[in-house]
């Protein structure tokens, strides 16, 4: 993910907007994608399969870890004291989450799944829980839609971005709505998590137990949803990695993931019976620590004579100048951009508008 984050961010200093590449054009993201998938599938078949979740859980807080040390190395992201110490929080909140937040269940057939897919407390929960995510979703497209325009000051921003650019820095827009991509993905893995594990107990009845369970409509239902969901997972938190930093972004995700886990087996299995007081206790409490390790890790200040110098790539069409290639030309500028430097431009650009 390390390296999908580089080139997005090695994108986006391309300009104008309109050359940057898409994602499935750079070789860096393709095959960052690429190994990224294949580690997390391989990864989830056998430790689902065959490691208890006292096992899991330190896996999980150690991941994390490691996603700190690939921002230091592949992104040069400066690591501090407070970023030593909130990704020591983000572990401690991690392991809370993962070592309290999960209650064993059984298998269940497909008469039992039906059964638990009826529930109107699962049925009124799981609409809520829609509703939610699609607001949200919508929301969070709309705000990137006016983020674009911010940033090309090509078209004139509507109102609401003139307020925006007002109250908000450009930058803490872009990681607010990486933020909510990110925290997309993680309740909408969970979902695909619920899917998989209800399709593949069926699979496994069938295979397994010689148990037909594939005659089933629902049993295709499931195994459907699983594969979109998990499209879906991968497609925000691509967004959200093209817009917020990694330290940032994964505990965050991993967080909502977690969390979402628990309340959808409590909801869906009925598992109220088996979750002890102290159990969720101790989940909101990892929750407050892993939020307090990602705001600690945000909130670092960075003077404006400690920015890292930047190269910005300003691609020049053949119409505009002399070329030595066919298409177009690249020129290199090393330079200092600041983001208050950014912003006077677009409120330039705006006034010129109004």
């Amino acid at each position: 993910m390390a390296f999908q984050r580089k080139s997005h961010l090695l994108n986006d200093k391309i300009y104008p907007v309109e050359a940057r590449k898409h994602s499935l054009k750079r070789p860096m993201w393709v095959i960052s994608f690429v190994v990224f998938l294949t580690a997390n599938i391989i990864g989830s078949i056998f430790s689902i399969g065959y490691l208890p979740i006292v096992i899991l859980a330190p896996i999980g807080a150690l991941g994390l870890v490691f996603n700190a040390l690939a921002a230091k190395i592949v992104l040069n992201d400066p690591f501090h004291r407070k970023t030593l110490i909130g990704t020591c929080l983000i572990v401690v909140g991690t392991l809370f989450v993962g070592l309290f937040g999960v209650i064993p269940e059984p298998d269940h057939d497909i008469d039992d799944l039906i059964r638990l897919y009826k529930k109107p407390a699962f049925i009124a929960y799981f609409s809520i829980l829609e509703f939610i995510i699609v607001t949200t979703a919508i929301a969070t497209h709309y705000f990137e839609h006016i983020y674009n325009i911010l940033e090309s000051a090509v078209l004139p921003p509507p109102h609401i971005g003139k307020l925006l650019s007002r109250y908000m820095d450009l930058d803490d827009l872009k990681t607010y709505i990486g933020i909510s991509y990110g925290m997309l993905a993680g309740n909408i893995s969970s979902q695909s998590m619920l899917f998989a594990k209800s399709g593949l107990e069926l699979i496994i009845l069938t295979v397994v137990f010689d148990e037909n369970q594939l005659q089933y409509a629902l049993t295709w239902i499931l195994l459907v949803m699983m594969v979109l969901t998990a499209i879906l997972q991968l497609y925000y938190l691509n967004k959200g990695l093209r817009l917020c930093d990694t330290v940032i972004l994964i505990p965050l995700s991993s967080c909502t993931f977690n969390v979402s886990c628990l309340f959808n087996g409590l909801v869906y299995y009925d598992q109220w019976d088996r979750l002890h007081w102290w159990q969720l206790l101790l989940v909101m409490l990892g929750v407050a620590i892993t939020i307090g390790g990602v705001l600690m890790i945000s909130w670092r200040s960075a003077p404006v004579n400690d920015l890292i110098q930047e190269e910005i790539t300003i691609i020049v069409p053949d119409d505009q100048g002399p070329s030595q290639h066919q298409d177009e030309e690249n020129i290199n500028i090393d330079c200092k951009p600041t983001e208050k430097t950014r912003l006077v431009t677009d409120d330039q650009n705006n006034r010129s508008y109004t």
